[in-house]
């Protein structure tokens, strides 16, 4: 209250301040007593990001010993003090652990900071999933519950440990997407995501790091040459000896653009006088000056200072810890390191460095794939040993992705055609374009058999039921069927019959679906693109006019195994529909048992190509009522 007994505004203050005012950490902590947001000063700019009215989401990457969930507290007990004063929620990755950080380290926050500790109301409004605080809902949840994620509305949504949550909630979706729709209708939302990273390509907190609108790495600057640089395990060096402590004892960070060496007694002052510098992911291709400083392998300084965004990443290297010492983390890495253990080596660069684990893959280079084009033209028919065609179609909102391939003896293939066809699915039109493809042939070649990708389906439950792939390969019978891809099945294909609905009408087992065992064909497809030059059969080839772009999609993934021994296909670049249209194909082909080829004799290529004919003249056995 003012002299006048009028109300006065909140201080015009952000969570590290509002926490340096009234946070006392209790006696049992780390450090006890006042808080001081100084200690970890890295966290003054998030706070900012979280204070500032332009900014929703905010995502932050460190590594373990870094006041992560501890900030997190304060970024909540300032909106809950302070205001705006809109609901809360906190996600944690598990309901263990949600339960023990409200009934533990919450309660002591509140029991700890007087200001909130007189707005905390009492008996059955302050349990363990929801607090209330001058009427203020604070909501605790967990990322395998569905109801606890979708029950009420929130205004500030903190997620903690993202990277250990399931990907997929009830079959609801991702719980970052679920905690948006939490947040949709506050105009000024604030979402946080807070996780230490695990595997490259498969990190959920890394991928939200990238696509944010602006990223930020924490740096040092250079006690030699005065530039920033980023801290990162790469940098920490130790001296060569046989004994693990002595050496830890005399480990340093070197600064890549003059090798001068920091010593751990001097982490403080670099914490003290670090910045964020605004970084970018390096872009495919892209020429870089030598003198570039590239940190993490694929991100550089970015010229553009302009952070006018709504989405902010931050990443602070494990390095910066006030208590994990030099020292601390080279003893856990060399140790982890002699132990040749990829889960210890993991565990220490993921929670000591706050960086990803990078899992070697075994890709076939885009330059492999084009190095098989050969000198016939594209849509041509370029040898009689082709003696079949089959098609794979991946199916997307906005178009058919699709190739033709031809078949020949010992599973020699060549690409005849690959295209997009765009327009929204949902629509007839495209379908009708499809149709003329699937229906045409290449010389006296048709498509023997397509496979179409039936895992997306087009259109809404209500305006259009009926899913369009299953529609459209009844049109086509014997040619057309609809796919599902599994990564793991103990054969390379299984068929399934299944209901099909038209019209409000169900045609009981109406439909064959194959259920494709895409580990096994991606697998195969990227071993025949190193086919060797010399052999005399066997071959994967390519018109001369296949595009980068079709190449570098048949190479979009790369096949890794994690740590615990699994074997896991990553995405490395965001377009991968012809990889999939490949697998279509191939998968077809087997399906039609390609491995039995015979040599064509020039007196048998006649009748083949008659009986195709016939095969694509037999009339369909159920009524035709146009495409739909």
């Amino acid at each position: 209250m003012t002299a006048a007994g009028i109300l006065a505004p909140p201080p015009n203050r952000n969570a590290g301040e509002w926490a340096n005012d009234n946070r006392v950490l209790p006696p049992a902590s780390p450090e006890p007593g006042p808080w001081r947001t100084d200690r970890v000063p890295f966290w003054w700019d998030i706070y900012a990001a979280f204070h500032s009215p332009k900014i929703e989401e905010v995502t932050v990457v460190c590594g373990a010993q870094m006041a992560k969930t501890e900030s997190m507290f304060n970024i909540i007990g300032h909106r809950l003090d302070d205001g705006p004063y809109v609901p809360c929620l906190y996600i944690g990755p598990t309901e263990k652990a949600v339960k023990s950080i409200s009934k533990d380290r919450i309660d002591k926050m509140f029991s700890s900071t007087s200001s909130l500790a007189q707005k905390l109301e009492r008996g059955q409004r302050n349990g363990v999933f929801e607090k209330f605080i001058s009427g203020v809902r604070l909501g605790f949840a967990w990322a395998g519950s569905a109801t606890e994620l979708a029950s009420h509305p929130a205004g500030l949504v903190l997620l903690d440990e993202v990277d250990r949550m399931d990907g997929d909630v009830g079959g609801e979706g991702d719980p970052v997407s679920l905690a948006r729709a939490r947040a949709k209708n506050y105009s000024n939302r604030k979402i946080g995501t807070f996780s230490t990273p695990t595997v490259q390509g498969e990190s959920a907190i890394w991928n939200l790091l990238d696509s944010a609108g602006a990223i930020f790495f924490y740096a040092w600057p250079c006690q030699h040459c005065k530039q920033d640089f980023v801290p990162c395990i790469e940098l920490l060096r130790w001296p060569e000896g046989t004994n693990i402590e002595k050496r830890a004892a005399s480990a340093v960070v070197v600064c890549p653009h003059c090798g001068g060496t920091h010593e751990n007694k001097l982490k403080n002052t670099l914490n003290a006088t670090g910045r964020y510098l605004k970084v970018r992911k390096l872009r495919d291709r892209e020429q870089v000056a030598k003198n570039a400083v590239i940190m993490l392998d694929d991100y550089i300084v970015d010229d553009n200072n302009d952070v006018d965004a709504r989405s902010c990443g931050f990443w602070i290297s494990g390095i910066c810890s006030p208590w994990a010492s030099f020292f601390d983390i080279a003893v856990q890495l060399m140790r982890a390191y002699k132990s040749a253990d990829p889960t210890k080596i993991q565990a220490i660069v993921n929670t000591y460095g706050g960086e990803l684990f990078k899992v070697k893959g075994d890709a076939p280079a885009w330059e492999e794939v084009a190095a098989n084009r050969r000198s016939y033209a594209r849509s041509t028919i370029p040898s009689r040993d082709c003696q079949f065609l089959t098609m794979g179609a991946d199916v997307q909102k906005n178009g058919i992705y699709y190739e033709v391939r031809a078949w020949g003896v010992e599973f020699e293939n060549w690409l005849i055609e690959e295209d997009f066809i765009f327009g929204q699915t949902e629509y007839d039109n495209v379908w009708m374009q499809f149709d003329k493809v699937v229906s045409q042939q290449w010389g006296e070649l048709p498509i023997l058999r397509a496979f179409i990708d039936s895992g997306y389906k087009p259109g809404d439950a209500h305006k259009r039921p009926d899913h369009a792939v299953y529609t459209f390969c009844r049109r086509h019978p014997g040619v057309c069927f609809p796919t599902k891809g599994r990564d793991t099945m103990d054969k390379t294909l299984n068929t399934a019959n299944i209901d099909y609905s038209i019209g409000g009408k169900t045609i009981k087992n109406g439909l064959t679906l194959y259920h494709v065992n895409t580990d096994y064909f991606k697998r195969w497809i990227h071993a025949r693109i190193r086919w060797p030059e010399d052999a005399t059969s066997g071959g994967w080839h390519l018109h001369n006019d296949t595009t980068e772009d079709y190449c570098r999609q048949l190479v979009a993934e790369e096949l890794v195994i994690k740590p615990s021994g699994q074997a896991v296909w990553l995405r490395k670049n965001k377009d991968n529909h012809y990889f999939d249209t490949c697998v279509l194909s191939t998968a077809a082909a087997f399906s039609l048992n390609v491995q039995a080829l015979h040599p064509v004799k020039p007196e048998q290529q006649q009748r083949i190509e008659q009986a195709q004919r016939q095969t694509r003249q037999q009339p369909a056995k159920h009524e035709r009522r146009g495409l739909f």
